[in-house]
């Protein structure tokens, strides 16, 4: 037998669809503790000491959910401040320069494009430039790259490619044939400003830059 789909003509909601709630509120303790006074056997009620720890139970659900309202509340606060802040942020660095955490460069035809690493021990290094779908269109060998905060031109491997955004990596092999972190940085001049569904970001020619993953802001 096939069970009809009934719709409630008031609120529009199919009752083969409703779901019971899995939350347990203290509304529903309440019930429930008022329901077993009601149907408790009267030749053996419940005694004050189990009526106690129950009463002492609903009162700690009840604490803990107003904890976790509050607690909701200052999370939805904090984070308007963050973005208000972020939004302050990203407008203050418009016509300044940025360094953030990426892999991201510009090519618009300018001589001795450098990119920015920071190397966390000496070894020697490899650069390599890929385009958008990610295919290699320039590798060259850096030499020896010593430890700390690095400056590296790209040296002529974008030499003949289109102007536009490219993705770049440094690998860096110590001595011992292991691979040493590199931490790269996306630069570039803020012109503008746009907000995503990922939040505000810092625009800078072709470049999209996240504004939490800006480093430094600067007027160089």
């Amino acid at each position: 037998m096939t069970i009809p789909n009934i719709t409630n003509a008031s609120t529009g909601v199919s009752s083969a669809t409703r779901q019971p709630s899995t939350t347990l509120g203290k509304n529903e303790f309440l019930k429930m503790l008022i329901a077993q006074l009601k149907n408790q056997d009267p030749t053996n009620p419940m005694d004050g000491q189990q009526m106690a720890a129950q009463l002492a139970q609903f009162s700690s659900v009840e604490q803990l959910i107003d904890i976790n309202q509050k607690l909701d509340a200052q999370a939805t606060g904090n984070a308007s401040i963050a973005q208000a802040i972020n939004n302050s942020t990203a407008i203050n660095a418009i016509g300044r320069d940025v360094s953030a955490i990426g892999d991201q460069v510009e090519l618009t035809g300018a001589n001795d494009l450098r990119v920015r690493a920071v190397v966390q021990g000496t070894g020697r290094g490899t650069l390599t430039l890929r385009d958008a779908n990610g295919t290699v269109v320039g590798r060259r060998d850096l030499g020896v790259l010593n430890a700390g905060d690095q400056e590296i031109a790209l040296g002529g491997v974008e030499l003949g490619l289109a102007r536009g955004v490219y993705t770049w990596s440094v690998e860096v092999t110590g001595t011992d044939g292991a691979s040493i972190p590199v931490t790269q940085f996306t630069r570039g001049r803020v012109t503008g400003l746009e907000y995503s569904a990922a939040g505000a970001q810092l625009v800078a020619g072709r470049l999209r830059i996240p504004i939490s993953s800006v480093v430094s802001v600067s007027d160089r």
